[in-house]
């Protein structure tokens, strides 16, 4: 009988194959760089007023004619201090990526709200230089949390690079 034994050579292989495992035993490294890339695409979405399916925001409702007039700079949400845009971050909760902002009015514009008086008969705010006076204000959705199918490409991308470091180690 002849044999050809590769056990020497399977040394390289079975390391490779544990620092495969390792990756998947322990993901933060992993879920922190994708994190990354989740709150870069969401402030770029930001930037070009279009939910996560690439869907212009004016679709779901158009700007009100006073609130464009007086809206100064460009984009629907980054007002002039950008505070929801630099406000977006991500972390790593167990064995998940978590994107958000902390900022009070970040779920009004994510989902859309009603707002109405909670101590005054009714709301007064300037809008376009022009006093304006309401029982209610509806605020439409600008979605721009979510997973995009641009995003799932960077996730594979940066699972491809996370399993080649491992086996070329």
């Amino acid at each position: 009988m002849t044999v050809f034994s590769v056990g020497q050579d399977m040394a390289g292989i079975r390391d490779a194959l544990t620092r495969m495992v390792a990756v998947g035993r322990n993901p933060q490294r992993l879920l922190g760089a994708i994190g990354l890339g989740l709150e870069s695409s969401t402030r770029e979405r930001m930037r070009d007023g279009v939910d996560p399916d690439g869907v212009k925001w004016e679709s779901y409702a158009p700007l009100n004619p006073l609130y464009e007039r007086g809206k100064k700079g460009a984009g629907i949400l980054l007002g002039p201090d950008l505070h929801l845009y630099n406000s977006i971050r991500s972390g790593v909760d167990g064995n998940a990526v978590v994107v958000g902002t902390d900022v009070i009015y970040g779920r009004v514009h994510q989902y859309g709200a009603i707002i109405q008086p909670k101590n005054a008969p009714q709301l007064s705010f300037v809008m376009g230089d022009v006093l304006i006076h309401a029982s209610s204000v509806h605020v439409p959705a600008r979605p721009y949390l979510g997973f995009s199918s641009e995003d799932r490409e960077m996730v594979v991308g940066q699972l491809e690079d996370m399993y080649t470091s491992a086996i070329r180690r």
